[in-house]
């Protein structure tokens, strides 16, 4: 039931629907615009899902060997490496196959031909187009040859897999061997031959043998490989840091605070700045150094300064050093001291009225001493005239009793 003294308001319609001033939808069906900036300077790439993904679809990736931890060792670290449909070419400190080698080659050739065509049609002159021409008629002569090669048709679909991917191709030969063994090891009993000699031979048919051999002079050979690899590897690591005691302390001492890894990743940090782009920038910057230092020296020169002058700077600048410790809590005792500037007054208050109070006491004692030397007196005279009271009442006596005689 609605509230009754909101009944008879004025302005208020009963008989009309309700309006509400707002146009805006509620918060969950609001949606802010956002404008975007149009600069030359973003370059924006549309990138279609489903060219992509048509793309990728063929690829594959083999997980054997992958490692991404960035560890130090002998051995590269090596991360993906995708095989089969796409070639790519080969990667740092890797030996280039024959397939990669071929494939490159037509890459190059079509780029070639493509630079070639965009010359011809950029060229001005009959001589530039005709040396185009040229070029284009001969890189065309390498690709025919290239393209009579056909490596796939002369080494066939298993060599070019070898080629590709020897380890796999040896997996798969390993695998259909053990597959073969399997099914000459589950003969029927109809087919079991009948004579002692037939069976010998079924038997060696069904095994399958593996022969391992040991060279201990090339284990030896190889031990002794890793052994010389890893002195000049140390040689190479004394020459860097030097034989110095210094320098060898001061890495033993960076070694035990942060570790190996944390030093070496600091290293190479630091190696990081000496890239190119890097350098750049450091030597414009060191260019706006020198040229500032340049100016302060030529007003260093122009204006002698005096010697008392600079003795005080100096002697501000010691206590400036000084203080540069006691400055990082200054401000936090600034704020303490107004929080309690408060109480410093309810302090110097409370310190005045005792100061009052004191004086006040020192009054009240001297006004005590005055009072107590009166009434030492008032003692002392009452005294004397109680004496001369009894005096008088003695002699009143005997003159009362010499007059009763």
């Amino acid at each position: 039931m609605a509230d009754p003294k909101y009944a008879d308001l004025p302005g208020i319609a009963y008989d009309q629907v309700d309006v509400y001033e707002t146009t805006d939808l509620p918060e969950s069906q609001q949606f802010e615009v956002y404008s975007e900036d149009e600069t030359d300077s973003i370059e924006r790439l549309h990138i279609s899902a489903t060219e992509a993904f048509n793309k990728f679809k063929s690829k594959n990736l083999v997980g054997a060997g992958v490692d991404f931890s960035d560890r130090i060792s002998r051995k590269p670290r090596t991360g993906y490496n995708s095989v089969f449909v796409e070639w790519e070419l080969r990667g740092e400190n890797e030996k280039e196959t024959l397939l990669q080698k071929y494939h490159r080659l037509q890459c190059e050739i079509q780029e070639l031909i493509a630079e070639a065509n965009k010359l011809k049609e950029m060229a001005k002159d009959d001589e530039q187009s005709e040396s185009a021409g040229q070029v284009i008629s001969k890189v065309e002569q390498i690709n025919k040859q290239l393209d009579n090669l056909k490596l796939e048709e002369h080494f066939g679909s298993d060599l070019v897999t070898a080629l590709v991917d020897p380890q796999g191709t040896r997996l798969k030969q390993l695998v259909s061997q053990i597959e073969q063994f399997k099914d000459t090891g589950a003969i029927d009993d109809e087919d079991k031959p009948k004579d002692q000699s037939s069976k010998g031979e079924v038997g060696e048919l069904n095994v399958l043998k593996y022969q391992m051999r040991y060279l201990p002079e090339k284990a030896r050979f190889q031990e002794v490989a890793r052994l010389s690899h890893l002195e000049q590897r140390l040689g190479r690591l004394e020459n860097v840091i030097g034989i110095n005691d210094d320098k060898l302390a001061r890495l033993a001492q960076t070694i035990k605070s942060q570790g190996v890894m944390e030093s070496v990743q600091q290293l190479s940090a630091k190696a990081s700045l000496l890239d190119i782009s890097q350098l750049d920038a450091v030597e414009r910057r060191l260019a706006a150094l020198v040229h500032t230092m340049d100016t302060i020296a030529e007003k260093r020169a122009a204006t002698l300064q005096d010697t008392e002058r600079e003795q005080k700077i100096s002697e501000i600048y010691k206590v400036v050093n000084k203080t540069q410790a006691a400055s990082e809590i200054l401000p936090q005792i600034v704020s303490r001291m107004l929080t309690l500037s408060n109480v410093h007054a309810q302090a110097a208050q409370f310190a005045k009225s005792l100061t009052q109070l004191e004086e006040l006491q020192s009054r009240i004692s001297d006004g005590l001493d005055s009072n107590k030397s009166l009434l030492k007196g008032v003692q002392e005279s009452f005294a004397e005239n109680l004496e001369i009271i009894k005096n008088n009442i003695i002699a009143l006596d005997e003159r009362v009793k010499k007059l009763r005689k």
